[in-house]
């Protein structure tokens, strides 16, 4: 490449216009999308991404086209000091040879003594004169002496001139010659210059455009073949992902690593999956809540057929135990004999009535209630829930014990809702008490009204939760209970629930010593939100 100045200009202006192509196509490295602190960037189309990379090619080609265009004026410029060179070298090859017919006219005539002869010398160097006054004319800076000349022709003189002045005459021809041949090899060596520097710029533009040419292609190959490949691998992850959404998978986002219309859809797939994952959840709380309620008419169904069923045999029971009590505090007409004295009907009665209490309590916990919501008695959902639960094996060597605010206001909701919510946690904390060893399992439930809400509390000093699993236990499906033994939607439904009546649920605990869960219930009837699904 030719070592000049705008040379190298182009050059530093080629490299950022490349680079401008490079960085236009390059894929841009993004953080995961919804990660925390992620810069959205403005998006790119690919159509924008053409027609920059467009604009980036034809700000290439105008760069090389004047590259091109320079060193032609450079290699123009050579070739006209080659043509001067031809050019000065012509007037003086004709100053020469009009030097060389007047010394000739000199010799032929060594005694020039008729005026036809002294007129062909004249002639000569007349002509001599007008070629070295060219010459001056166009070298400037050459410095012909003319005036050594010119005073032997002056010497010449007269009709008959001497022998000493011609002698003069010729000797001065002859060093005006040599001046002439001297300018002639100097022009020559100058000439030999500006050719070998004239073939080798232009070799060095030939090779220079090959080599841009050749770059430009290798460029615009590398970036389009980098730009389709890349373009092809998000495409095929895109469908990988597709598929196993379709296929169920719900785990971490796919990472959004362009700003064009294949990133939006990567967006796009990242968020319905994340709308299906929040829609399934919301579908498998609303199927809990169902299965519950069908559950609940289950048992009331079952309940109502145990209890007529059951329900005779334990009034017969009753009455003949009663019949045997009164027939045995009436001397006259009961048993007499000694075999009676050890009979006890007044433990058949008090065991008949306790199943007749167990029986009335599945009953009524059962029993149909109302769907809409109303004001309702929290209190005493939390007896009847309690009452039932004591039934549960788990809660045999648990100390309940009820803290209950009589003064509490009544509270807007469900009744089967709120039962439900106070089952889960009830059974959450029966779970975390059965690990506990070394201290008394205690259950406690208590309820006290606090400013404008009414507030249930259940505390545990079971095993408790792990600060780690503490962020996550209202999660859908997220359990730390053993397989079999948990679905991970108890909490879930119960925040589902919370938010529905317009309270709040918070869930305070310490691993190894227990856990207390508050909820807040507004007392009124505009907090709760008919359109918020369970």
């Amino acid at each position: 490449m030719p070592d000049n100045e705008d040379t190298a200009h182009i050059g530093q202006r080629l490299g950022r216009a490349v680079h401008t192509m490079i960085a236009t196509l390059a894929p841009n490295r993004a953080r995961p999308h919804g990660a925390p602190g992620a810069a959205r960037r403005a998006p790119i189309s690919v159509r924008t991404k053409g027609m920059l990379v467009f604009g980036a090619l034809i700000a290439y080609s105008v760069l090389v086209a004047a590259f091109a265009l320079q060193q032609k004026q450079l290699l123009l410029r050579d070739f006209d000091a080659i043509e001067g060179t031809l050019e000065t070298e012509a007037m003086l090859a004709q100053a020469d040879v009009a030097a060389y017919h007047t010394l000739m006219a000199l010799f032929v005539n060594p005694a020039p003594n008729d005026a036809a002869a002294l007129a062909r010398i004249r002639a000569n160097y007349q002509a001599l004169l007008a070629r070295q006054a060219a010459l001056a004319a166009r070298l400037p800076g050459v410095q012909l002496d003319q005036h050594e000349l010119t005073a032997a022709w002056a010497a010449l003189g007269g009709q008959v001139p001497s022998r000493a002045s011609l002698d003069g005459m010729i000797a001065q021809l002859v060093d005006t010659k040599n001046d002439l041949a001297g300018l002639t090899r100097q022009l020559q060596d100058t000439r030999r210059e500006a050719s070998a520097r004239y073939r080798q710029r232009s070799d060095s533009v030939a090779f220079a455009a090959l080599l841009l040419g050749m770059l430009g292609l290798g460029l615009l190959g590398a970036v389009s073949g980098l730009f389709f490949r890349r373009l092809t691998d998000d495409l095929r992850i895109l469908r990988q992902r597709a598929l196993a959404i379709v296929g169920g998978y719900r785990g971490a986002p796919l990472a959004v690593t362009r700003h064009d219309e294949v990133g939006q859809l990567m967006v796009a797939v990242n968020d319905m999956a994340a709308t299906l994952d929040q829609r399934e959840k919301e579908v498998a709380r609303k199927r809990q809540q169902v299965f519950h309620q069908e559950k609940m008419a289950a048992i009331g169904a079952l309940a109502a057929g145990v209890s007529h069923e059951i329900g005779n045999p334990i009034a017969a029971i009753c009455g003949i135990a009663q019949e045997m009590i009164e027939r045995r505090n009436a001397a006259e007409q009961g048993c007499a004999g000694p075999d009676c004295h050890d009979c006890r009907p007044d433990l058949i009665y008090a065991q008949a009535e306790r199943l007749a209490a167990i029986t009335r309590e599945i009953s009524e916990f059962a029993s149909p209630r109302e769907a809409e919501p109303q004001f309702l008695d929290l209190n005493a959902q939390l007896r009847s829930t309690s009452r039932l639960l004591r039934y549960d094996r788990r809660l045999q060597k648990v100390s309940l014990r009820l803290d209950l605010d009589s003064q509490l206001p009544a509270v807007y909701g469900v009744s089967d809702h709120l039962t439900q919510l106070v089952m889960n946690l009830l059974i959450n904390a029966m779970d975390a008490l059965e690990e506990v060893k070394g201290r008394a399992p205690m259950l406690t439930i208590s309820t006290r009204a606090e400013s404008e809400r009414a507030l249930l509390v259940i505390e545990d000093n079971g095993s408790g939760i792990a600060p780690a699993d503490l962020e996550r236990v209202f999660e859908a499906f997220f359990t730390t209970k053993p397989a079999g033994k948990g679905t991970g939607l108890g909490l879930s439904l119960c925040y589902s629930i919370a938010k529905r009546h317009g309270a709040t649920i918070e869930i305070d605990s310490t691993l190894g010593a227990g856990t207390r869960v508050q909820v807040g219930f507004p007392l009124n009837d505009t907090a709760y939100n008919e359109a918020s699904p369970l």
